[in-house]
């Protein structure tokens, strides 16, 4: 039992279900509908609650029962019914809310902008690129839509490798969040760093390389902030759906995925960092009711290509891109990680006008196609 249909005006047997989930471990979302009904989505692990089946559809008012039949229950698009019936879920919203009062709002229909360096080095670095970021967003009108990123905790392949500044690195990003009423998002490596970084970050980020970390994915889900959950770079999409699950259980959907490209035997040939998989943007918002990102930078492994990577997503209706950035081009030469990839911040501005160009030109004529696919498919 993971949804129950509810005839609208039976405010009492609402309140009977969603106290019985609060006993049961869960909490609730309900999604109120057009017409004459609404339903009540259990969030959590739903065994305990799915004993108690008998009773609630039994409850005043209680039009239907739903199952979610994939393993990754509480974002799944589909459930379905005792006799077959399919219901769609909606899409979900993640909120990202600024000091400057601001909301981002990620999967409402507008590219969102995550923006910044691979990690803070210097204070002058880190506090340049936020107020060129803010910069862009008002020249635009698009402050809304820009979210700062930074990685203070870095995850390396090489343990000699410079892992960054730690909590040193926070401070830098609390002092930008600070100057210019930017949100930020930054990652955490270890389960027990988790409660501590989002006392600071304003949305969290699991990596690649922790994306199966199972410990890790719990701890954050509890936190309650928004998370960005990168593909593991050898999953296949199920595994991260089903890692998406492992916050989403802990009462957390505030989730958004975030492909940054697959391992594949082409990239030793040089010409790219990971393979795109943008077909797996269009498959995650078809199987899951969660927002679904972009990472041009891990794509592309350099900076002269990823313009054209972020560009590409935007035709599978990515809801937004994370991407590294540089301040100056003469620092270059001095960051410690990821420099060939890092796109200036120039170079991104004229980026954001061609996506914001392509929302007003390209979209209208997309959704014109999309729409004869979707009358063809009704018959």
């Amino acid at each position: 039992m993971d949804i129950v249909e509810l005839e609208k005006g039976f405010t009492e047997t609402e309140e009977i279900i969603k106290k019985l989930a609060q006993e049961c471990g869960n909490s609730t979302e309900i999604i109120r509908g057009a017409n004459v009904s609404d339903t009540i989505h259990f969030i959590g692990d739903t065994r305990k609650i799915s004993e108690k089946q008998g009773y609630v559809k039994e409850l005043p008012g209680v039009i239907r029962i739903w199952d979610v039949s994939v393993s990754y229950k509480n974002i799944a698009r589909l459930g379905s019914g005792k006799n077959g019936e399919v219901v769609h879920r909606s899409s979900r919203v993640v909120e990202v809310k600024g000091p400057d009062g601001l909301v981002r709002k990620i999967g409402a229909g507008k590219h969102i902008f995550i923006v910044g360096p691979d990690s803070p080095q210097t204070r002058e670095q880190t506090l340049t690129i936020a107020k060129q970021a803010k910069a862009i967003g008002e020249k635009f009108g698009i402050l809304d839509r820009i979210i700062l990123r930074g990685g203070a905790f870095k995850p390396r392949t090489r343990p000699t490798d410079w892992r960054g500044l730690g909590w040193e690195g926070i401070k830098l990003l609390d002092e930008a969040r600070e100057e210019t009423g930017l949100p930020y998002v930054t990652e955490v490596m270890d389960h027990t760093m988790a409660d501590k970084v989002a006392e600071h970050a304003d949305m969290i980020q699991i990596g690649t390389r922790n994306a199966q970390d199972f410990e890790l994915l719990e701890a954050v889900g509890k936190t309650m902030k928004p998370v960005i959950l990168k593909r593991g770079f050898g999953n296949e999409a199920e595994e991260w759906f089903s890692a998406a699950e492992y916050i989403a259980n802990q009462g957390n959907l505030n989730i958004v995925l975030c492909e940054r490209g697959v391992k594949t035997l082409f990239i030793k040939e040089g010409y790219c960092r990971n393979t795109p998989d943008y077909n797996v943007i269009t498959h995650a918002k078809k199987k899951t009711i969660l927002p679904c990102i972009f990472d041009p930078s891990h794509v592309a492994g350099d900076d002269k290509i990823v313009v054209q990577n972020l560009l590409g997503c935007l035709s599978f209706r990515a809801d937004g891109s994370i991407t590294e950035t540089l301040h100056s081009e003469a620092f270059r030469k001095e960051q410690k990680c990821d420099a060939a990839q890092a796109l200036s911040m120039e170079v991104y501005e004229k980026a954001v006008e061609a996506i914001l160009e392509y929302e007003s030109k390209i979209y209208p004529l997309l959704n014109s196609m999309e729409q004869y696919f979707f009358q063809r498919s009704k018959g």
